[in-house]
């Protein structure tokens, strides 16, 4: 598989993202990996497939070839009669790796619910010249819930960070309580282990405070990420 090269939008958060969605078709964008150098990527929805992203260097050659979605097969296959807006769509956010000589990628299937939204996630990334996926299984969250992938603070260095809210007794629309996963990059395997989940006592109606409380501050990608919000 071969394919063309383009431009990307680039938009400051904690850094530069460099964004990236497809809703009828394909998108793609030039990214530059230290020590790879510049790599087209490219998010990809085939009738009957899962949605994929797929990494190719200057000569066309495919480096990395990932599904995203998967848990929930039914909610994020592609279908060829569904309206083009209840099929899933695949969003990315290229950023900050650990170091100077890294560089990470978040890609995000979103799929629409009646009363929601659910997302699943992968992340990819090169480190001193060699790409490889970081999340050793796919991550999963709602609209209510997001993702964060950097400095998780406190000397916990760098990780991926995961949140949802607990569904309880409490009618869906109602506060509730949430639970934090965070995962630590090992450096030497390059990927993400768990390391920590928390859980809020207080029960909370957005995500922003229930991180308040935890004492976590994670900008929420699912939000940053035009068009992937419900």
């Amino acid at each position: 598989m071969r394919f063309v090269r383009s431009g990307a939008l680039a938009l400051g958060l904690a850094g530069t993202l460099l964004l990236g969605s497809v809703a009828a078709r394909a998108e793609h964008s030039d990214v530059d990996f230290p020590g790879i150098g510049t790599v087209t990527l490219r998010t990809i929805k085939a009738v009957g497939a899962l949605p994929s992203v797929a990494l190719a260097g200057p000569d066309g050659k495919v480096l990395l070839n990932a599904t995203v979605g998967g848990t929930q097969s039914d909610y994020f296959r592609i279908s060829k009669s569904a309206d083009g807006t209840l099929n899933p769509t695949v969003h990315y956010a290229v950023l900050n790796g650990p170091d100077v000589t890294s560089k990470a990628v978040l890609a995000v299937a979103a799929a629409t619910g009646g009363s929601d939204c659910a997302y699943e996630a992968i992340v990819f990334g090169s480190e001193r010249g060699k790409l490889s996926l970081w999340t050793p299984k796919t991550i999963d969250t709602q609209a209510e819930g997001g993702i964060y992938v950097g400095d998780l603070g406190s000397h916990r260095g760098y990780g991926l960070a995961v949140w949802d809210f607990i569904w309880g007794d409490e009618p869906h629309v109602a506060p509730h309580r949430y639970k934090v996963w965070l995962y630590r990059l090992n450096r030497e395997h390059m990927k993400f282990y768990p390391t920590e989940t928390l859980t809020t006592k207080g029960h909370y109606a957005d995500d922003a405070a229930a991180l308040h409380e935890l004492r976590l501050d994670f900008p929420n990608l699912t939000k940053a990420i035009p068009k992937l919000a419900c």
